[in-house]
C-alpha cells in the first residue's frame, strides 16, 4: 500500500515537472537586452504612456525605453523622492503614476513631477503596490496599511465607510471594462461598482495576489499564498471559463494577454499557456536571466518580461516554423488535395481547426506522418524533388531513385532511364504524361505505360537539361534552362524565348504558371510573361528581387516571391499597373527574420521552394527550416509610431530639446537626437529629416537616430523629422522643433552694421583724400599755367609792347617834322592812331594773361556785361545762389569763356529774347546753368558736336575738359537751349588759408 502511494506521488510530481521541462520554446520573435545593452535589472513594474514610451520601474530608479535605447529618467531640475519603484500605471490623459516601495506617490504629467507624501495624507513608510482609477475617475492607492483615495490634493483613508477592513494590506488594483474597481489584499478581493460608494467582497478567500480581466469578459484572481487561479465572474454570454494549470515551480508573475492566453513567470523561465499547448523559454532559449518578476503587454501586442538581469520581448510573427522529426538539408514540397502537404518524406495533414496562422497561439497543431516505404526501400539520403500530378499521384525523387505513391497501394519505385541521375523537376502535360528534368542527362517523358522517352524539342537546346519544369492547362508546358532560355510547348507547338524577348536573369531558378501569367525567377531578378515578351519586375527604390527560388500567384491576384533577401508580397493592383505602365516599379511588402523567416532561399534544390496548399496557406523551404504562413492574415495598417525630438546641442553634449531653445553664441556644430516610439519592430522604421535654411530636400538616413550639422550661422532654425510605419510608408506628420543660435560679438548685427559704417567712413575718407590729392595736382598744374602766362605777359610787355611803343614814338617824332596840311602827315597820323589802338589791345591781352587780383573777381558781373560788349540787346538775367567764392584765376577765365560762348550763341544764332544764367556756389561744387528761349540747336548739329568749320561748341567742351568739369547740353528745335557746367569745389575754389587732410578748404 505504501509503495502504491509513493508511486502515485512520484507520478504526480513527474506530471507537474516534466511538462514544463519538455515544453517547446515559445514560438515568437524573441529579443533580449541585458545590462551591457543598458537594460535595468530586476524591473518590478512596467507601463506604457500615451506617447508610446515604455516605462520600467526597478529598485534602482525609473527608466524608459523607445525600442532601441534604455535611459534612466531624470527630469531637468527635478528628482524622484525614492529610487525604489513599486508600481507604475499610465492613464489615457497621458499621466504616469508612480508608487514607491518605501512610501509615497508621484505623478508625471507634461514633463513635470508632483509628489505626494505623508504630509498629503499617505501613510508614512507604507509601500504602494497599486494605483488605479475607479469608474468615476478617482485615484486609488493600494498600500501596506490600507486603501487610500485622492480627494483633490489630499489622500484620505478608505475605512469602514467604504466597507473595507482598516489597516489591511492590499497588493493589486484593477479596473475592468465596465468601470468596476477591483482590489485584492490580505483579507480577500473587493469590488467597487462604477458609481458605487461601498466595496463588496467578491470571495471569502484571503491572500494577496493579482487581478485580471480576460478577453471573454471574466475577471480572474491569483491567490499567491495558495498558488491558485480563480474565476471571479463569468465570461460574457455565460460561456464556460477555460481551465488553467500553474503547477510547477514557484510563480513570480502572471499575465492574461489580449488573446486570452496565460503567461506565467517563474524562477527559471517564462511559460506561454494556450488552449492546446504550453511553451517555455529560459536561459537556454535566450532569456535574459532568471527570476521573471514582471510581465507586461504593450499596445502593439508585444509581451515584455523582466528578469533578474535584463528585459525580454516576445512578439507574434507572421511565419510559423514547422518542426520536422529529423533535420534535413533539402525539403521538397508537394501539396495534397485536402489542405495537407508533403515535406520530403513527411506528411502534414491540415490542422484540425483550419486556422494555422503561425502565430504560436495554439490554433492548429501540425503532426507529421512519415511515408512508409517498406523495409526494402528505406531512404538513406534526402529527397530532392516532390510533385503531385493532376491524377493525385505523389512522386518523390532522390539520387538514382524515383518513388510513386497513388495512396491506394504500396509505394513503388520507378526506375530511371539513365544511371547516376536524379530528377530535378517534374510537371505533367495536357495529356497527363509526366515530364522530368534528369540531371545531368536531359529532358525525359514518362508515358501512361511507365516508359521513359528522351525528348529533344525541335526548338530546344542540344545536350542541355532544363532546371525547372512547370505547366498549366491554359498555357501548356514550360521549361526553364539555366542561362536565360525558356521553351513553351502548347498544342504540340514549341516556342523559344531568350534575351531578345526580355530574359536577362542569368541562372533561372523558379517558374510559376497560373492562369494567363508565367513568372520566371533567377539570380538577377524576376520577369512576367506578358504580350509574348517578358517584363522585368522591380521594386520601388531600385530594389531588385534577386535570388528568386519560389513564386506563387494566389487566387486574389497577389504574388508571393521567395527571394534571397526575404519573402515578398506584390499586390494584385501593382501587377495590373506593371502590365500597363512601361518601366513601372511595384510596391511590395517584405517579410524577413523579423517576421520569423530564418535561413536563405536555396539556390539549387528543391524546385520550387514555395508552394500553396489547397487551404490557401503558403509553405516555404529555406536553408534552415520549413515555414508556413496564412497570406490572408495580414496585420491591419497602423499609423506610424510617434516621432520625438529628444535633445540638441554641441556634438556629444546635447541637452533636452525645448521648442524655442536658444543655443549659446559661437555654436556652429550641432547634434540633434530623435527617436520613434516603435516598440514592436524598431528595425523596420526609417527616418528622414530637414533643417530649414540648410537642407534643400529631405535627408533620408535609414534607421539612424541622430542628425549632425556643421558650420551653422547664428539665426533662427526649424528642424523637422519624419518616420515611416512598418510598411515603409512615410507618416506625413513630421515632428518640428524651432531653435536659434545666438551670435558672437563679431556675428551680431550691430557689430556688422558698425563695421559697415566704419568701412563707409573709410571709403569716404579715402575718396576725400583722393579728391584732395587730385585737386592739389590740378591746382599745381593751374599754378604752373598761371606762372607761364605771367612770364609770357612780362615778355610781351618788356619786349614787344615796349618796342612797338618806341617805334610809335619815333614815327610820331618824324611826323612832327612834316607840315600839318600835308597829306603824308595825315596818313601817318592815322596809322599812328591805329598803332595806338593795337598797343592798347595788346596791353589788354597782356593784362588778361596775368592772374587777376582776387578781390576783383566777379563772375556774375562779368557774365552780365557780355551782351553790352557784344553790342546786343539787354536780354540777360543773372541769378546767384550761395556765398560768393573766389575762383582760381585760370578756372575763372575758362568758366567765363565758356559762359561767353554760350551767351554769344544764344544772341547771334538762336535769336533768344531771354537768357537766364544761374550761378550756384556750393560747398562741394560750382554749378553754372545758362538757358535761353531761342530756336534751339538742330539735332544734327548736336550729334556732330557743332557746325562744320565752326569751333565754338567744340571749344566749350575742350575748355570744360581742360579744367575737369562736366558740361552738359540739352536742346531741341524751337524749345531753347540749356548748358550746365558742374565743377568740383576742390578744383574750382581758390584756397584762402589751408586745406585739411580731408581736402576741405580751411
Amino acid at each position: 500500500m505504501l509503495a502504491r502511494r509513493f508511486l502515485a506521488i512520484c507520478v504526480l510530481l513527474m506530471s507537474c515537472v516534466l511538462p514544463a521541462c519538455a515544453a517547446p520554446p515559445i514560438a515568437m520573435h524573441h529579443v533580449s537586452w541585458s545590462a551591457r545593452d543598458g537594460a535595468p535589472q530586476m524591473v518590478l513594474t512596467m507601463a506604457q504612456t500615451r506617447d508610446g514610451w515604455l516605462w520600467l520601474g526597478s529598485s534602482t530608479g525609473l527608466y524608459r525605453f523607445d525600442g532601441v535605447r534604455f535611459e534612466r529618467y531624470a527630469p531637468p531640475g527635478q528628482a524622484l523622492p525614492s529610487i525604489g519603484i513599486g508600481i507604475l500605471n499610465a492613464f489615457d490623459d497621458g499621466a504616469l503614476w508612480i508608487g514607491y516601495r518605501y512610501g509615497g506617490v508621484s505623478v508625471l504629467a507634461q514633463g513635470r513631477l508632483r509628489h505626494y507624501t505623508e504630509r498629503d495624507g499617505l501613510p508614512a513608510g507604507a509601500s504602494v503596490w497599486g494605483l488605479e482609477r475607479d469608474g468615476g475617475g478617482r485615484i486609488w492607492a493600494a498600500t501596506k496599511h490600507g486603501m487610500f483615495y485622492l480627494d483633490g490634493q489630499r489622500w484620505l483613508a478608505a475605512g469602514a465607510g467604504f466597507n473595507l477592513p482598516p489597516l489591511a494590506e492590499y497588493k493589486t488594483l484593477m479596473r475592468d471594462r465596465a468601470g468596476t474597481l477591483w482590489a485584492q489584499g490580505a483579507e480577500g478581493v473587493y469590488r467597487l461598482p462604477a458609481g458605487g460608494q461601498r466595496f463588496v467582497k467578491a470571495t471569502p478567500d484571503s491572500g494577496t495576489g493579482v487581478l485580471f480581466q480576460v478577453p471573454d469578459g471574466s475577471v480572474w484572481s491569483w491567490n499567491a499564498p495558495a498558488s491558485r487561479l480563480a474565476a471571479l465572474t463569468q465570461a460574457d454570454g455565460g460561456a464556460a471559463p477555460r481551465r488553467w494549470s500553474t503547477a510547477g515551480e514557484e510563480v513570480n508573475s502572471l499575465l492574461f494577454d489580449r488573446q486570452g492566453d496565460l503567461w506565467v513567470g517563474r524562477i527559471n523561465g517564462v511559460e506561454y499557456h494556450t488552449a492546446h499547448a504550453v511553451q517555455r523559454s529560459g536561459l537556454q532559449q535566450g532569456l535574459s536571466g532568471r527570476w521573471v518578476a514582471c510581465i507586461f503587454e504593450d499596445r502593439e501586442g508585444s509581451i515584455w518580461t523582466s528578469t533578474s538581469t535584463g528585459i525580454d520581448r516576445f512578439r507574434r510573427q507572421r511565419l510559423e516554423t514547422v518542426a520536422l522529426p529529423v533535420a534535413t538539408v533539402t525539403n521538397p514540397l508537394a501539396p495534397d488535395a485536402d489542405g495537407g502537404i508533403w515535406v520530403g518524406r513527411y506528411h502534414f495533414a491540415r490542422p484540425y481547426n483550419g486556422n494555422g496562422n503561425g502565430n504560436g497561439n495554439g490554433n492548429g497543431k501540425l503532426t507529421p506522418r512519415v511515408l512508409d516505404l517498406g523495409p526494402t526501400m528505406a531512404l538513406d539520403r534526402d529527397l530532392i524533388v516532390a510533385y503531385r500530378d493532376t491524377a493525385g499521384v505523389l512522386w518523390l525523387g532522390e539520387n538514382d531513385r524515383l518513388f510513386r505513391s497513388s495512396g491506394a497501394g504500396p509505394v513503388r519505385v520507378v526506375p530511371l532511364p539513365v544511371k547516376d541521375s536524379m530528377v530535378a523537376s517534374m510537371a505533367a502535360d495536357d495529356d497527363g504524361a509526366l515530364w522530368a528534368a534528369l540531371a545531368p542527362q536531359g529532358l525525359y517523358r514518362l508515358d501512361a505505360q511507365q516508359r521513359w522517352h528522351a525528348m529533344q524539342p525541335p526548338a530546344g537546346l542540344p545536350d542541355a537539361t532544363p532546371h525547372v519544369v512547370a505547366s498549366s492547362p491554359q498555357l501548356g508546358l514550360w521549361l526553364a534552362y539555366l542561362h536565360d532560355q525558356v521553351l513553351q510547348l502548347r498544342h504540340g507547338v514549341w516556342r523559344r524565348y531568350g534575351p531578345g524577348e526580355g530574359l536577362a536573369l542569368g541562372k533561372l531558378e523558379a517558374m510559376h504558371v497560373a492562369r494567363s501569367h508565367v513568372w520566371v525567377g533567377g539570380e538577377k531578378g524576376m520577369v512576367l510573361w506578358h504580350g509574348e515578351r517578358f517584363v522585368p519586375v522591380g521594386g520601388v527604390g531600385g530594389v531588385e528581387l534577386e535570388g528568386v527560388s519560389g513564386i506563387v500567384e494566389l487566387d486574389d491576384g497577389d504574388v508571393w516571391v521567395d527571394a534571397a533577401a526575404g519573402l515578398y508580397r506584390i499586390p494584385a493592383e501593382e501587377i495590373a499597373r506593371l502590365k500597363t505602365t512601361p518601366g513601372y516599379r511595384v510596391r511590395y511588402e517584405k517579410l524577413d527574420n523579423l517576421d520569423g523567416l530564418t535561413g536563405n532561399a536555396p539556390m539549387r534544390y528543391p524546385v520550387p521552394t514555395m508552394v500553396k496548399t489547397s487551404d490557401n496557406k503558403l509553405w516555404l523551404s529555406t536553408t534552415s527550416s520549413v515555414f508556413r504562413i496564412d497570406p490572408a492574415l495580414r496585420p491591419k495598417p497602423a499609423p506610424a509610431a510617434p516621432v520625438l525630438i529628444r535633445a540638441l546641442g554641441p556634438p556629444g553634449h546635447p541637452r533636452p530639446a525645448l521648442d524655442g531653445l536658444r543655443l549659446a553664441a559661437g555654436t556652429s556644430a550641432l547634434q540633434i537626437d530623435y527617436t520613434a516610439l516603435a516598440l514592436a519592430m524598431p528595425e523596420r522604421v526609417a527616418f528622414r529629416y530637414r533643417l530649414d535654411g540648410v537642407d534643400a530636400h529631405w535627408q533620408e538616413v535609414g534607421q539612424r537616430r541622430e542628425a549632425y550639422y556643421n558650420n551653422l550661422e547664428p539665426g533662427d532654425y526649424r528642424f523637422s523629422v519624419e518616420v515611416t510605419d512598418y510598411a515603409g510608408v512615410w507618416s506625413g506628420r513630421p515632428a518640428m522643433l524651432a531653435f536659434s543660435i545666438a551670435p558672437t560679438i563679431p556675428q551680431s548685427w550691430w557689430f556688422k552694421t558698425l563695421c559697415a559704417l566704419l568701412l563707409l567712413v573709410a571709403c569716404w575718407m579715402l575718396y576725400r583724400r583722393r579728391m584732395h590729392v587730385f585737386a592739389l595736382q590740378v591746382a599745381a598744374r593751374l599754378e604752373e599755367r598761371t606762372r607761364e602766362r605771367e612770364r609770357i605777359a612780362r615778355e610781351l610787355h618788356d619786349t614787344l609792347l615796349q618796342s612797338v611803343q618806341g617805334m610809335i614814338l619815333h614815327v610820331h617824332a618824324a611826323t612832327l617834322s612834316l607840315p600839318e596840311p600835308a597829306p603824308e602827315r595825315v596818313a601817318i597820323e592815322a596809322a599812328l592812331q591805329q598803332a595806338d589802338d593795337v598797343l592798347l589791345e595788346g596791353r589788354e591781352r597782356v593784362r588778361d594773361l596775368r592772374a587777376g587780383e582776387a578781390g576783383k573777381q566777379d563772375l556774375a558781373e562779368a557774365i552780365g556785361a557780355m551782351p553790352g560788349r557784344l553790342g546786343l540787346a539787354e536780354v540777360l538775367h543773372v541769378k546767384v545762389e550761395g556765398k560768393l567764392r573766389q575762383l582760381h584765376p585760370l578756372i575763372y577765365d575758362e568758366v567765363l569763356a565758356i559762359a561767353g560762348e554760350a551767351v554769344a550763341n544764344a544772341c547771334r544764332h538762336a535769336g533768344a529774347s531771354r537768357i537766364e544764367v544761374q550761378l550756384s556756389y556750393g560747398a562741394s561744387e560750382l554749378r553754372l546753368c545758362i538757358r535761353d528761349d531761342g530756336a534751339g540747336i538742330p539735332a544734327e548739329v548736336m550729334a556732330a558736336g557743332g557746325r562744320s568749320n565752326h569751333w565754338g561748341i567744340c571749344g566749350m567742351y575742350e575748355r570744360a575738359e581742360g579744367i575737369k568739369a562736366k558740361l552738359t547740353l540739352r536742346s531741341a528745335p524751337g524749345a531753347g537751349t540749356e548748358w550746365l557746367l558742374v565743377l568740383p569745389g576742390g578744383l574750382a575754389y581758390q584756397a584762402t588759408a589751408y586745406r585739411s587732410w580731408f581736402g576741405r578748404a580751411g
